[in-house]
């Protein structure tokens, strides 16, 4: 297999508008020499991201107006931050699981673990990865201002740099359009409005393409340092693991091992077992901080999350949707990405990617719960993207493929306005709706 980070050849001016041409033919020397501000892949992932922020922004306010009131002790959904009907933008972003994020920024972990009745650990903060919160609640208290405020602007400059790091990541490994692609379809996906509410999608994704571009320019010991803050983000960091190997399997294959190929070869090694550690590092610090031994685990288990192989959920999930005929779809559908992963369609993306594109869906697969979260899950999958710029390029349509990703921001638009009503509003407590 040969991974290259090459763009696939150009095709004649005559074959595509002149101004798609300009867009991903950029004289890359010239646009280094321009100030910061007037690069496209700065000024362009920014104004996606911005539109898209304004966008939810807009839905949220006005979609506010049918949330119910939730006092404290409302049945199925747990309330500390009591609202009224109709609360407003700032009350949907921080709501769900963003009330616990309030608890940690504002009051900290607990020292002691809470029970229920029958002596089980209690659902509590100590299920939520401390960066965000954490990172929230120091600006609360160096600006004075409250959590309503802070942590859905902090979720949104966090977006910021992670659009713009994604597009630079796969803009150099990849290709001009596909990191047009790969910003706007992430930007205007259906559980997008995450990256505006207090949740952890802005800062997981960062984490994740910032782990990705460093080691893509080999840069080792950052890469540890980014792991380190992802593991502390994010539950997500054992799918790094395979990205680490196929990194170090390309390297091999193609020679390019240096001076030192087995001091190399053990310090990725070392690095991937590292990645594999880090997945402990967080179970382990609630144990220590609550003398509490199986703590994390025991944890989730209040939120019926089990620590183990998940795939029977999933399996069971496309039956209860559409039978035999869904189970068969699944498989057919696993089988196609499977060969589009053994294609030099896919292996142009460079190991770090598509390690990234192989392991982290494999990983919500087998893993993550069957619940509604798994679509504001998929935010973190942002290879898919780049299925979608080559299915754009084929040659029966790849001169209307703006217009065609300009019809994917309007169907994602609509989208993102049904899932900011049904998962981020509180309409009723009935629905088994949960974001």
């Amino acid at each position: 297999m040969t991974v290259t980070s090459a763009s696939a050849d150009a095709p004649s001016r005559r074959s595509e508008p002149r101004l798609g041409h300009q867009l991903e033919h950029p004289d890359r020397d010239l646009e280094r020499k321009q100030p910061f501000w007037r690069r496209f892949p700065v000024w362009f992932p920014f104004a996606v991201f911005g539109i898209s922020r304004l966008f939810v922004w807009v839905a949220a306010t006005y979609l506010s107006r049918y949330q119910i009131p939730l006092p404290i002790g409302t049945a199925n959904i747990r309330i500390f931050y009591p609202s009224p009907a109709d609360p407003g933008y700032a009350a949907v972003m921080t709501g769900w699981d963003g009330q616990w994020y309030r608890v940690i920024a504002e009051q900290g972990y607990p020292a002691v673990l809470p029970r229920v009745g029958w002596g089980g650990i209690d659902m509590n903060p100590w299920a939520f990865f401390p960066v965000f919160p954490m990172t929230a609640g120091l600006i609360m208290t160096v600006t004075g201002l409250p959590f309503a405020v802070v942590a859905p602007t902090l979720s949104i400059v966090i977006g910021f740099a992670a659009m713009h790091v994604l597009f630079k990541l796969v803009d150099q490994a990849v290709g001009r359009w596909e990191a047009i692609v790969a910003v706007v379809a992430t930007c205007f996906f259906i559980a997008s409005p995450a990256f505006s509410a207090s949740y952890t999608e802005s800062t997981a994704l960062l984490g994740v393409v910032t782990v990705l571009w460093l080691l893509r320019r080999r840069q080792y010991w950052w890469v540890a340092l980014a792991l380190l803050v992802l593991s502390l983000s994010r539950n997500v960091v054992i799918a790094m693991v395979p990205v680490i190997v196929a990194h170090a399997v390309v390297r091999w294959r193609q020679g390019d091992e240096g001076e030192h190929p087995v001091r190399l070869r053990v310090a990725l090694g070392a690095l991937a077992a590292y990645a594999g550690a880090l997945t402990f590092l967080w179970p382990t610090i609630v144990t220590i901080a609550t003398d509490t031994p199986n703590a994390y685990n025991d944890t989730m288990l209040a939120w019926n999350i089990e620590t183990k192989i998940k795939l029977y959920l999933w399996w069971n999930l496309l039956y209860d949707y559409w039978g035999v005929v869904g189970q068969v779809a699944g498989v057919l559908g696993i089988a196609a990405f499977t060969w589009f992963m053994l294609t030099k369609n896919s292996w142009r993306w460079g190991p770090e990617i598509w390690g990234w594109a192989g392991a982290y869906p494999a990983y919500i697969v087998l893993v993550t719960s069957t619940t509604p979260s798994r679509v504001r899950y998929a935010l973190l999958a942002f290879p898919m993207t780049l299925i979608i710029a080559w299915f754009l390029k084929l040659r029966w349509w790849r001169r209307y493929r703006y217009w065609l990703l300009g019809l994917i921001v309007v169907i994602g638009a609509a989208q993102m306005w049904w899932w900011t009503e049904h998962y981020l509003v509180i309409e009723n407590l009935t629905d088994d709706l949960y974001p």
